[in-house]
Parts: C-alpha cells; structure tokens; sequence
C-alpha cells in the first residue's frame, strides 16, 4: 500500500466511511505496525509536527468519533511518524549529495569528454577556461546563474583558470577530494586508476578537502607552486612544495619521462597518442628512461628510446598497439 493510499484510508476511517472491507484492511495495516512501532521516530501527542498534521485534519472538516479516539490516535502517530521519516530521508540525502541538490536545481548538465590521445580546452557560462587532460570528463551545469556555488565533477586530468567570483565559490569534486577556489589557476590529476588524487596550484589560493574512509574530513589551503595528493592506498592528504611547472607539460605539448620504467611509460604513451604497448618480455617493464619531447610524433619518440637503450626494438601490430621487443643495454 502507498503513502497515499494509507492516507486516504486513515481519512475515511476518521471520518467514519469506511466500510467493512476498508476496515478490515486498516486493521491489518495498522497490526504490521505493531513491530515497527519500536524503530519509528517517537512522537509525543504534545509535538508540534504532530499537531501541525492533526490540524490540518481538523482543517479539512473532518472530525474523528469518540469511538474511535484510540485507533484514531494511533493512525495520526503513524502518519506523522511517516512523514518525519521520509523527511529525515530526504534531508540526509541533500546533506549527503550537495551536488545532486545542485543538479535538481540546475536542470540542465553539460558532460565533455576526451579520448586517449586528444585534449581540448572550453569556457564555461562564467567565464572559466578548463583544460582537458586525454582521456577526461567533465560535468557542469550550462548556467550557474540560479545556483549558489558553481559546482563541477571531473574525471581524468584538467588544468583550470577560474573566473573570479567572491559571492560563488568554484568547487571541483572528485573521488573523495573536493577543491574549492574563488579565482585562481591550478591542475587537479584525477584519473581513476591512478593511486592518487593531485592538486597543484599556479596562481591564487586554494582549499581542499579529502574524506577518508572513517568519514574525517582533512582541510588544507595551497598557494603557489604548492601541491596536495591525497593517496588511496594511504587514505591521507599530504601537501608539498614544486621546484618548477613539470606537472603542466601535458598543458605544453611536453612529454617528460624522469628516469621512469618502460611500464610507467607505456601509460604515458597510452595516454598522450592513443595506444596500446605490450611487452614481448616482462623483463622490458623495469628497464628506465630519462627523456623530454615537445609536441614530437610517437615514431620520434621511440627511436629516440631505441637509441637510447641500445638494445630495445619496437614493432606496429594491429589495433593500434606497440609491440616492445628486445633487451635495455644502456
């Protein structure tokens, strides 16, 4: 039976036109009650919710017998004990999702995306100009004009330059780390199989927030050249210093491989042309490289790796996979 089924059946009870099988079914409604009375919110006669809904009967005209005042109490319990709950419900959610709140209120979302191998750069409604990183999203609302925070979800790598707003904060969430700014420019590497979340920050300041697994939330503001990962693996959030603006080379057209395995490499290579590597031997993935390129073709690339090694080979096969072969000699 629906709420409001229940509803219109308590109605015509108090009202005294139910009939005999109406009666019979209430009956059985409120006899289920029995055990859940116990873990149903207690709600006193003098409460204000429950005069609040009591008189709003009353309003309707409808006036319960004197026969039925025990029954007719325990309905009006029930009904309110109802309607407290499902409001809980509903608060919690709200408090739970703020975003989802934002999505009701938003109506419209926008989600843009990237594949291995391609980035892209768009402006929000605001003014914001966003960086996508190769295989990102990104979801945001077509107008923040309605909403109180400019709110945005994002998968993936992005480089943002925040359109300054003092009255409506920009927050970024990702898994479990929200960043929050006012205008400013700063990198977030997110990406879902990576064993950490990264926030580095350019220009202005920055706050951001990670939840751990017990539900402590950890708040830490970054300035410049300043950067905050928090580790899955760890479940904490650690801030450091950058010597320089390495983590904006994929922004640049710069590949940067800093004395990294073949392994390690493999991924940047899936990430930044779209590619798959395989190894024709496990020995291969621990081998290192130490090499930097600008806007290069991937044939450049791994000639100049297969130079560098002296021994390493690599060969095109279907489907647009790199096949490595071969030894590292260096």
């Amino acid at each position: 039976m629906t709420e409001k089924e229940l509803q219109n059946l308590i109605d015509k009870y108090i009202s005294g036109n139910c009939s005999q099988k109406e009666q019979e079914l209430l009956d059985k409604v409120l006899d289920s009650y029995t055990d859940a009375d116990a873990t149903l919110p207690e709600i006193e006669e003098e409460s204000r919710i429950q005069s609040e809904i009591y008189s709003h009967i009353l309003k309707k005209g409808i006036a319960p017998n004197k026969t039925h005042s025990t029954k007719t109490y325990k309905c009006l319990k029930i009904a309110a004990a109802i309607v407290l709950l499902l409001f809980s419900l509903s608060a919690a959610f709200y408090t739970i999702n703020p975003f989802e709140k934002e999505n009701i209120v938003a109506q419209s979302f926008v989600t843009k995306s990237t594949e291995w191998g391609q980035r892209s750069t768009l402006t929000l409604q605001d003014g914001t100009k966003i960086t996508l990183n190769a295989g990102s999203s990104i979801e945001f609302p077509e107008s923040f004009n309605t909403l109180s925070t400019r709110d945005v979800k994002l998968n993936g790598e992005a480089f943002f330059e925040v359109a300054k707003n003092p009255n409506k904060p920009f927050i970024i969430h990702t898994e479990n780390v929200t960043t929050q700014v006012l205008g400013t420019s700063f990198n977030v590497n997110a990406y879902d199989f990576s064993e950490s979340i990264s926030v580095t920050v350019r220009t202005g300041k920055v706050r951001v927030q990670s939840e751990n697994k017990d539900g402590d939330i950890n708040t830490v503001y970054l300035t410049p050249n300043q950067m905050a990962a928090y580790s899955k693996k760890g479940d904490e959030l650690i801030t450091s210093t950058v010597d320089n603006e390495n983590y904006l080379d994929w922004k640049n057209g710069i590949i940067r491989f800093n004395d990294i395995t073949f392994l390690e490499a493999s991924k940047m290579l899936t990430r930044w042309y779209g590619i798959e590597v395989d190894f024709q031997s496990p020995s291969l993935k621990n081998c290192h490289v130490t090499a930097r390129y600008e806007k290069a073709k991937l044939h450049v690339v791994l000639e100049s790796i297969k130079f560098a090694t002296k021994g390493m080979d690599y060969e095109y096969l279907e489907n647009h996979t790199i096949l490595l072969k071969g030894s590292c000699n260096h």
